[in-house]
């Protein structure tokens, strides 16, 4: 049985990765989508579902996988079509797959794909009004640009020129990770996962993220999750070094895995740190501009 590991929501974001499932994607160019925030700091999109809609998804680069509340679900009478176990950094439960049919965001659509059915003691982490979370399964059937400053989330192959810092990415179990070689103080590189869903840069206990310069004040901060929450330590990375850019004096959590938890990186890297990122799957990789 394959496990499904989701990007958790709220106060911070934590995701995890498995293999995604679409097919027949149509990568025409279409309009540009208003991005909303929300009042942890996602970035949530229109999303049409065979036709109805608009619902409001979460925008989640760090989630390999899509996932939909059960109510909209049985709303739009989804077809169950498996169970699967879902796992975050703080815990696990089962959840019923559905098959959605004909997903689209403005013009970029893919006719059918497998969702995780949240159930509603989960899915009231998504927030206020948000019916699910956009992962890669969708996303990277599509390159785009999400540009923080004008709150605009674009489609489109071009923009080969466009300036900014080009970051290789790494495939790995249905999501990306970069690898940002550090500086004297580190003397490492760290494989983070680029993440629209987190609300600040997390470090996980037991990689190469602990060689980071890290500045712990000592105070611990809630972590809640689709299947349950926990606590991690707040930290802060005196210098992270981001291609040929340093973000200094960044805000951390720094999360201890559960026991049985695995994860191919060292932590999550927050695209709100950018004013634009342009990712370009297809040639496997992506353009950050610092703020």
């Amino acid at each position: 049985m394959k496990t499904i590991q989701l990007a958790a929501v709220a106060l911070i974001t934590l995701g995890a990765g498995t293999s995604a499932w679409a097919s027949n994607a149509n990568r025409t160019r279409p309009a540009d989508i208003r991005l909303s925030s929300t009042e942890h700091g996602e970035v949530a999109i229109p999303v049409f579902i065979g036709g109805a809609g608009p619902f409001q998804f979460l925008l989640d680069t760090g989630s390999s996988h899509t996932a939909i509340s059960r109510t909209l679900a049985t709303a739009l009478r989804a077809v169950p079509v498996a169970k699967a176990p879902i796992a975050t950094s703080v815990g696990w439960m089962m959840a019923v797959v559905v098959r959605l049919p004909d997903v689209a965001v403005g013009s970029a659509r893919v006719e059918s794909l497998l969702a995780t059915a949240l159930p509603p003691n989960a899915a009231r982490w998504l927030g206020e009004g948000i019916s699910g979370v956009l992962g890669q399964d969708f996303l990277s059937q599509f390159d785009y640009t999400l540009d923080y400053r004008a709150s605009l989330l674009s489609w489109n192959d071009t923009g080969r020129t466009e300036s900014g810092i080009r970051l290789a990415l790494e495939s790995s179990h249905g999501r990306f990770l970069v690898s940002l070689p550090q500086g004297e103080r580190c003397r490492c590189a760290v494989r983070l996962v680029p993440d629209s869903g987190a609300s600040r840069l997390v470090l996980f206990t037991g990689t190469e993220a602990e060689r980071l310069p890290l500045d712990a004040p000592g105070t611990s901060m809630r972590v809640s999750t689709l299947v349950g929450a926990g606590t991690a330590r707040r930290v802060t990375v005196r210098e992270l070094r981001v291609g040929s850019a340093t973000l200094w004096d960044v805000s951390a959590a720094r999360v201890v895995l559960p026991d049985g938890t695995t994860e191919d990186g060292d932590g999550l890297l927050p695209l709100s740190l950018f004013a634009r990122v342009a990712f370009f799957h297809h040639e496997g990789y992506m353009v950050v501009q610092p703020r």
